[in-house]
């Protein structure tokens, strides 16, 4: 489809910022010199008739011999008068060229305070109405609609994928895409109905006298319907999704400032809910949207406060069943409350961007604990790190490692990096830099939670990946779920073509790691060898002369059988 978003003229800055310097006080005297050039003219007028006049019948007069002997002093008279009129009328003739000025700089302002009204109510990019001329329209369809007994549906529409459309193709492109969606938007609405953009990549559609939610949600999947269709910005083709929050009047409000506080609630959960969702506004949103904001505030203390610490899981070599590495996994226990799950404060960092300084903290800490350790032990082991997508693609990430690094004097190898299969998707220059340059100075680069993105080989065989990790999901059900065991053998099998290390996750029992060990698999991890632990408590297992893992498992009986079977794989 091609774009029309170049068949509207945005208004010029310039003619608003002129219009904005005007005052009324020079504007009211102008009309005041207006009013009194056509004062001056009428009185002027007025004057040379009643002179013409006057002369009419004196002429009259002297025709018929009735002029007296005060005829010198009537024609004096008469002569001051044309005189007067004559000099009234050339002052008001040499008046009319600066009113004919003045009236066209009184045209050329009303004009400019027409561009500014327009420019003040409508999006300069979209030339659709903004959020203050929604707000007025708004306003009207409540109070319509308490005078008739109907409703009105207020939408608030997201553009996912904009900032990947800019960083691809430019500015330009952007724009072209917002215009082009405004006017599909537009041609899905009826008469009566309003679409508007409120700025970056959210508009937002208001239906007066909506039946109900369902109406409502119809209209919605028809705007997502029409928004996801490919944009044809000069000869690339893109596609972008879309999310719409709802919030009804007058079931969830009837004040205008509400409905668009809901709507954006309801946006913000439908964009968390996954790509193409419709979410009407629920006051649980509200509750949860305050909860969050709070929480984002506890968390920037708590880094602050040295709430946070790190715990450690073992990952097992099932050759000798030695600790071959430990996770690094980030804990919070707020005061008052106990350990804080991290499913639930991670998202809110990442939200924040606190994830950033979460994660170098993270990092440095991990790598401080581990030459510690290693310091104490006959064969050093490694720390596996979380790195967010988010902070993998600073431009800074790969010297914030190596700073981290030579102050703590950490061995490169020693340590794990973590990422998700969604770095890798991205599949850009920057990402295939940042993981040549790490691999560059010897850290080991993992995939962590394979299996549960968009897993390819050829990123496996494009990057310097040196470990993948099996996600739990896979080895929960095996050997007893026949398909997923099949699935774990494939992974290992791949692996091993690729010459990649295998971290089994979630490993439980006693059953897994047989099947595991049958396949090829290497090394695990799970609560079968050790919950997350504490530093003091990883200390009391490695120590010196003894690398073997105590008996900490939530399953002591089966860990007492597999340390007491010399022909068990953790022995």
């Amino acid at each position: 489809m091609e774009s029309t978003a170049g068949r509207r003229r945005p208004i010029s800055r310039r003619c608003a910022l002129e219009a904005r310097a005007l005052t009324l006080p020079p504007l009211r005297r102008r009309r005041q010199d207006a009013r009194t050039i056509r004062i001056i003219s009428l009185a002027g007028g007025s004057v040379l008739a009643l002179a013409c006049a006057l002369l009419v019948f004196l002429l009259q007069a002297r025709r018929d011999g009735s002029m007296g002997g005060n005829a010198a002093l009537e024609m004096a008279l008469l002569s001051a008068g044309l005189t007067g009129s004559v000099a009234l009328g050339v002052y008001a003739i040499g008046l009319r060229k600066p009113f004919i000025r003045q009236k066209r700089v009184e045209n050329d302002l009303r004009r400019r305070e027409e561009a500014f009204r327009t420019l003040s109510l409508f999006d300069e990019l979209t030339g659709l109405p903004n959020r203050t001329l929604l707000a007025d329209r708004v306003r009207r369809a409540i109070a319509d609609g308490a005078r008739t007994g109907t409703g009105c549906a207020l939408m608030i529409v997201g553009l996912d994928d904009l900032a990947e459309v800019n960083d691809s193709f430019g500015h330009g492109a952007r724009d072209a895409l917002l215009c082009e969606a405004g006017m599909r938007l537009q041609c899905q609405l009826r008469a009566g109905e309003t679409v508007a953009r409120l700025g970056g990549d959210e508009f937002a559609v208001l239906l007066p006298g909506v039946r109900g939610p369902d109406d409502a949600e119809l209209v919605a999947r028809k705007l997502i319907d029409t928004l996801t269709a490919r944009y044809l910005l000069d000869t690339h083709e893109v596609i972008v999704s879309a999310d719409v929050g709802i919030a009804l009047c007058p079931d969830d409000s009837v004040a205008d400032d509400e409905l668009f506080r809901f709507a954006g609630s309801a946006l913000n959960h439908a964009r968390r809910a996954g790509r193409t969702s419709v979410q009407f506004y629920v006051a649980q949103l509200t509750a949860r949207s305050a909860a969050r904001l709070e929480l984002a505030a506890a968390l920037h203390k708590a880094v602050r406060g040295g709430e946070l610490e790190l715990y450690f899981q073992p990952q097992i070599d099932l050759r000798d069943g030695s600790v071959a590495s430990v996770e690094a996994l980030l804990r919070w226990q707020r005061p008052g409350q106990g350990f804080f799950p991290p499913d639930q404060f991670i998202p809110i960092a990442e939200e924040s961007n606190l994830i950033v300084d979460i994660g170098e903290w993270v990092l440095a800490t991990a790598c401080r604990d581990i030459v510690a350790r290693n310091a104490m032990l006959d064969r050093p082991i490694a720390v596996s790190v979380n790195v967010s997508a988010r902070q993998f693609i600073r431009h800074d990430f790969v010297a914030t490692v190596e700073r981290v690094l030579v102050a703590n004097g950490c061995r490169p190898e020693w340590v794990k990096l973590e990422i998700t299969e969604r770095v890798l998707l991205q599949d850009n220059e920057d990402i295939a830099g940042t993981l040549d340059r790490l691999h560059a100075l010897g850290l080991v680069i993992s995939i962590d939670d394979f299996g549960t993105g968009y897993s390819a080989l050829g990123y496996l065989n494009r990057f310097p990946v040196d470990e993948i990790k099996i996600d739990r999901s896979f080895v929960s059900d095996i050997p007893q779920d026949a398909t997923k065991s099949e699935l774990v053998k494939a992974i290992l099998s791949m692996a091993s073509a690729l010459r990649l290390q295998v971290v089994a996750e979630g490993v439980e029992t006693a059953a897994q790691v047989d099947c595991l060990k049958a396949h090829g698999c290497r090394f695990v991890q799970g609560y079968l060898f050790g919950a997350p632990m504490p530093g003091a408590a990883l200390d009391e297992v490695l120590h010196p002369g003894r690398r073997e893992l105590a008996a900490t498992s939530s399953e002591p009986a089966i860990m007492e059988r597999l340390l007491s079977d010399t022909t068990s794989p953790v022995r």
